[in-house]
């Protein structure tokens, strides 16, 4: 079965080569355990709940092999190892505990895998869910003053809602109208409510 894809353009940034589009899976869903545990149970003779039980304690396994400092090899699967962040202003003579946290974990295919790819077939579908409309400033602004005339408060999903944008698109469209000071955050960074400034 090929894997469908779409094409999605880049943001532009100012004094930035980027090429134009980059393609992306469209994703279908999401796979869970329970899901898993039904397949594997279909191409093997092992019983739903002992499939269940070793992807558990595989995770806590994992776990406590990443928190001691081991990096984790799954066998035609890939390597996986911790990746940490550290405070911008933190000092090197006077670092803290406080200073570091997980940034996440790092995947590296093994090449059993990644070779298994490289036969796969493609097919282009329009995912237009994905896809932001095309519209002027002017035209934005036109909408939100039509907005404003009802509503006190603008919130992303409103805008997304009143320009077709995605959030990607509507999240840097908002940004840039709050520096260019025409709306104005009266949320917080995590829950903005915007007015018209």
């Amino acid at each position: 079965m090929p894997i469908k894809f779409d094409l999605y353009k880049n943001p532009e940034k100012e004094g930035v080569e980027v090429p134009k589009l980059h393609a992306k899976v469209i994703t279908k869903d999401v796979i869970t355990t329970k899901d898993l545990r039904d397949t594997i149970n279909k191409k093997c003779t092992v019983a739903p709940a002992d499939v269940a039980a070793v992807l558990t304690a595989l995770s806590s396994e994992m776990f406590e092999a990443l928190s001691n400092g081991y990096s984790v090899h799954l066998e035609g699967l890939g390597h996986f190892s911790l990746s940490l962040r550290c405070a911008p202003d933190v000092n090197p003579k006077h670092v803290s505990t406080s200073d570091i946290s997980v940034k996440g974990i790092r995947f590296l295919p093994d090449k059993e895998l990644s070779e298994k790819f490289k036969t796969v077939e493609f097919e282009r579908l329009k995912d237009a869910s994905r896809h932001s409309e095309k519209m002027e400033l002017s035209e934005i602004m036109e909408k939100m003053d039509r907005y404003f005339t009802d509503n006190q408060f603008m919130r992303r999903q409103d805008f997304e809602k009143m320009t077709g944008f995605n959030k990607s698109k509507a999240l840097r469209t908002l940004k840039a109208l709050v520096n260019d000071g025409v709306l104005k955050n009266v949320g917080t960074k995590q829950m903005p409510m915007y007015i018209k400034n």
